[in-house]
This record gives structure tokens, sequence and C-alpha cells, in this order.
């Protein structure tokens, strides 16, 4: 193992005690926490998509808290911390701070229920980050292609991009109160699909789209959705676009009929 291949393990499981610094309402379902503290001195960003995992208390625990697994982890294996993925909004090495963007659910998922509360001050343990997305410059457009909760992964690709970029973002939220104004650099063409009052795991709203959109002459397509649309796309992009593993990157964010995010 090269001595890269043993930073970046070393990376992912890196666990850091942080400090809740802001937490805002960026729409109506979606809150922004911010995270902050010395221990992001270390945090290696290196482009978009980056995702952390957060240690979550069990309903009726307390926050668990330490800088290693092991005191994260001292509980009883019954009363443990749940960990839940989430991407990393943004990233400020100056003020060594982090943002998260979390879909705010009506059910009681773990990460959703505890952004919903979450205050100046609070605490909380972060492990990672992964290795981040890096869009390939020959794309001709870059699609991307998901629902509210890819959306902050979405936004962070989209500000890292150049100016001779052309992308084409198809983007599912539950309403137009959900809309957000994105920052880039790139020539961007918005596809807002709105469910308005459909159940979001009944929608089929990315699928109908990618299906009739005419994506370009060399398009590379990411996605992130519920896992049985990311199936169905996936099996679209390769089947009748013709997509290698090169131009096409796809991950279930969620899945339908799953209790918590």
């Amino acid at each position: 193992m090269t001595n890269t291949q043993v930073s970046t393990r070393r990376a992912r499981s890196r666990y850091r005690l942080l400090e809740v610094r802001a937490a805002e309402r960026v729409t109506p379902r979606m809150v922004r926490v911010t995270l902050g503290g010395e221990e992001l001195a270390d945090f290696v960003s290196n482009g978009s998509d980056q995702r952390i995992k957060l240690c979550l208390a069990q309903p009726g625990q307390p926050m668990p808290l330490g800088r290693t697994r092991a005191e994260v982890f001292a509980l009883p294996r019954e009363q443990q911390p749940r960990q839940r993925t989430y991407t990393v909004r943004r990233f400020d090495p100056q003020r060594q701070e982090l943002a998260i963007d979390f879909v705010v659910h009506d059910h009681d998922g773990p990460g959703s229920t505890w952004a919903a509360q979450a205050a100046p001050g609070d605490q909380i343990v972060t492990v990672g980050p992964s290795p981040a997305y890096q869009p390939q410059p020959d794309a001709d457009p870059l699609v991307l292609v998901g629902d509210e909760t890819a959306l902050p992964a979405m936004s962070a690709i989209l500000e890292e991009l150049p100016a001779e970029a052309k992308v084409r973002v198809f983007a599912e939220v539950a309403d137009a109160a959900e809309e957000q104004s994105i920052d880039s650099a790139a020539q961007v063409e918005w596809n807002w699909l709105h469910r308005d009052g459909v159940p979001a795991e009944q929608s089929t709203l990315l699928v109908d789209a990618i299906r009739a959109a005419d994506l370009g002459p060399n398009p590379h397509v990411w996605i992130g959705a519920e896992a049985d649309v990311v199936h169905e796309l996936r099996e679209h992009c390769q089947r009748e676009l013709g997509l290698d593993r090169r131009r096409l990157y796809a991950l279930a964010y969620w899945r339908r009929n799953t209790a918590g995010d």
C-alpha cells in the first residue's frame, strides 16, 4: 500500500469532535448546520461532493462524544450511536468551519431530527472525509441528476466548476419553495422538477425527465437519489445512452419504505 493510500484511509477514519457554530433554514425543508473547531485544521478538501459521517445518538441516549472510535462507541451495543453520511456543502479552512445541509423529513430520522434542533454550542463527532468527486473536463455536458437529498452535493459541484464547463441540472424538490439559487461560473441550465404533493417515494419525475431528454453529444452523468430511481437511471444511461463507467457516477442517497434518514 502506498503512502497516499495510507493517508487516504487515515483521513476517512479520522474522528473529530466539533461544535455547532450556526444553524439556519435555507428553505422550508432544508437546514444548514455549520460545524467548527481546531480539529478541522488538517481537514483536506480536494474537490466537491466530499462526504463525512456523523455519529448520532440513539433515542433517549446522550450524544456520543470523543476523539477516537473507542470513546465514541463506549456504550453497550444496543445504545451505541448511529452513523449517517452527509455531503460537505462548503468548507472554509481559514475559519476552520464546514457546513452541512440537511433535508428535514416528516419522519423522525436521526440526522434530520438532530439538525432541526441543533443550536450553537452543541457538539457532535464527525468521521472522514471521503475522497472528492472529480468531474471529467471533456464532459459535454456534465449532467447532474438528483432529488433534494443530493442538492447539497450538486450545489458543491457547481460552485467548483470553471467558466467553460457546460452543465444541465435536473433537480427534483417538493415544490417551488425548495428551489435554491446556486452561484456557479459554469454555463448551467436548470430543470426544477416539483412533486407538488406527490410523496417522494412515489415520484417518477427524475426518471421521466432523463428518459425524455437529449443529454448532448458527450454527456457525463452524475446521479444521486432514491435507490430504485438510481437503478432505473443507471440502466437507462448504460443501455440506452451507452455510457461507460468513466462517464457515469450513480449513488443511492436513500431507500423508500425504510425508516430513518
